[in-house]
């Protein structure tokens, strides 16, 4: 089999071409930040109070402001603040003529008590019930969203959690399935199949009207553009020399927080969710158009015994690196199946998940990683996907949660080789976990504080890049690849983001309470982290035994 590292030594590690495929490949993280960010926009939940047709629509109250009509029909909790998902009984607030010939069906409603455009009988104290008659939304931002166009509020709030959940579940089974997908039928066939079928997804979502279509469309695009997602990132790295893969497995991510930054002004432009969703599926197409110039990763040709062919390609990169192969001696020297690699026991043998847990060093190193990944994807979602939450403009915001990741990835570039992986993570951690109590601190005492949250946005972005590099740095070559120790982390990260709306869901009950979980999280995985051995200046591992001394 032909050792195409040994072939990227002579035609370039990362050469023009492969810098021109970078740029079509990686585009792909731009929708792919867009989908996965959505749920900030297309489910925000506006603020809300129950539907009171009596003075929404009756012609003597037009002139009360929406404040007034709050005041008047909405009960207070034990806090003092309005609970929207309650209105007070029997309201006897509107003219007896409007109502005999429009409001036959006058519910708990007397109107006999009032004289038109009165409100002296207004009834403060009587009892609450929950909104029968539907709810009334504030639409000066958004005019239609998930939440407003199903009802996602009060007991049915779960529902928004559970949709977003259900999403990073397809998240986690086509990272699973698609990754075995694409090693057996190839990176390229692998991308066009699964982006198709995400774009048909994204499609299908914006023309749904029923909750239970739109939770299956949203999983469908999770699962195949997530197939998409690991195939090209798979395929960025089968095409470079191990030289730039730290650099480009952290810039690739790059195009994830530019997705999301674009978001914000699709968003802005396109209000209404449906609007959304098909400017989503067009920011897709040029990716499909790409694919016609792309080819198939060489390297799983080769490993493949589709030789012909991955020499064709092989060729296609040397002419636009402007190298000259010299054949057929270079296909000699990278020819692996002679007998100086004969006596090599190591690449014979086979490992699986199961050899992390068998020894004690790598056991504890991936208990520990395992955490990591969890509460790096957990509290990453959990800020990212709170944009919306925070005081001031949501376009501005999840723009600036963009602009943080950026930040964070060019701190890590630049001082990760530095200071090195340990330190750069559990910084990072700590300075993600300080940040969220801070933030929760001031404003719950103080005032509506986005610093803070924008300072764990960038401790929690670089310490996700970080933990990428330093978990295949931490184990042996035998149990590396994605299928071993990178990808049983990757695995638990995903659970972290299944888990995150339902934190985010707590706001609800105790506003304080997600960030508070999420800063406790992240100091505790900041001090597993700082436990780990360092990997700067040190070779990576290629047996159990060698990690195991």
């Amino acid at each position: 089999m032909i050792d195409f590292d040994i072939i990227l030594k002579h035609i370039g590690g990362l050469g023009r071409f492969q810098i021109i495929l970078i740029f079509l490949v990686g585009y792909y993280s731009i929708p792919a930040g867009i989908n996965s960010l959505a749920p900030v926009f297309i489910n925000y939940t506006p603020a809300f109070r129950c539907s009171v047709p009596q003075f929404d629509t009756n012609p003597y109250y037009t002139n009360l402001t929406e404040n007034e009509i709050l005041n008047l029909t909405t009960p207070l909790d034990k806090n003092g603040e309005y609970d929207t998902c309650y209105r007070q009984r029997n309201k006897r607030v509107f003219h007896s003529s409007f109502c005999v010939t429009l409001c036959n069906f006058a519910y708990d409603y007397n109107a006999s008590y009032c004289i038109e455009g009165s409100l002296d009988c207004v009834n403060k104290s009587a009892a609450k019930i929950p909104c029968d008659q539907g709810y009334h939304y504030d639409r000066s931002i958004f005019p239609e969203t998930v939440i407003t166009e199903f009802d996602l509020v009060c007991d049915n709030k779960y529902l928004d959690a559970l949709a977003t959940s259900l999403y990073m579940i397809g998240v986690l089974l086509g990272s699973l399935i698609f990754g075995n997908i694409s090693d057996r039928f190839g990176r390229k066939i692998t991308m066009i199949v699964t982006s198709v079928l995400c774009f048909a997804g994204l499609l299908g979502c914006a023309f749904v009207h029923n909750f239970t279509l739109f939770v299956v469309s949203r999983v469908f695009v999770a699962f195949f553009g997530f197939g998409t997602f690991i195939s090209n990132f798979v395929y960025l790295l089968e095409i470079t020399s191990n030289k730039w893969r730290t650099l480009l497995g952290v810039s690739f991510q790059l195009g994830f927080a530019i997705g999301y930054m674009i978001l914000s002004g699709v968003a802005y432009q396109w209000s209404n969710w449906h609007d959304m969703e098909i400017a989503m599926s067009i920011v897709s197409v040029p990716y499909a158009l790409f694919l016609f110039f792309i080819p198939e990763s060489p390297r799983w040709l080769f490993s493949n015994g589709r030789e012909e062919e991955a020499k064709k390609i092989t060729r296609r990169f040397a002419k636009y690196n402007k190298v000259t192969l010299d054949e057929p001696d270079i296909w000699n020297e990278a020819d692996t199946d002679t007998s100086q690699k004969s006596g090599n026991e190591t690449a014979k043998a086979t490992y699986s998940s199961i050899d992390l847990f068998r020894t004690p060093a790598i056991r504890w190193v991936t208990f520990k990683l395992i955490l990591s990944w969890f509460v790096n994807s957990m509290v990453y979602y959990g800020i990212s996907l709170n944009a919306g939450a925070l005081a001031g403009d949501i376009f501005v915001n999840n723009a600036l949660n963009g602009v943080m990741e950026i930040a964070a990835y060019v701190i890590v570039i630049a001082f990760m080789d530095i200071t090195g992986r340990r330190f750069m993570l559990t910084a990072m951690l700590v300075l993600a976990s300080a940040s969220l109590i801070c933030s929760t601190i001031v404003n719950e005492y103080a005032y509506e504080d986005q610093v803070f949250a924008f300072a764990a946005k960038v401790g929690i972005s670089g310490s996700y890049a970080v933990v990428y590099n330093f978990t295949s740095e931490l184990y042996p070559t035998v149990v590396r690849n994605r299928t071993n120790g990178v990808g049983v982390g990757s695995t638990f990260a995903r659970f972290g983001s299944i888990l995150a709306p339902f934190i985010l869901a707590l706001q609800a009950y105790l506003k304080w309470l997600p960030n508070v979980i999420f800063g406790v999280a992240a100091a505790a995985a900041a001090l597993l982290s700082y436990t780990l051995p360092e990997t700067k200046g040190i070779d990576m591992m290629e047996t159990i035994e060698e990690a195991e001394r």
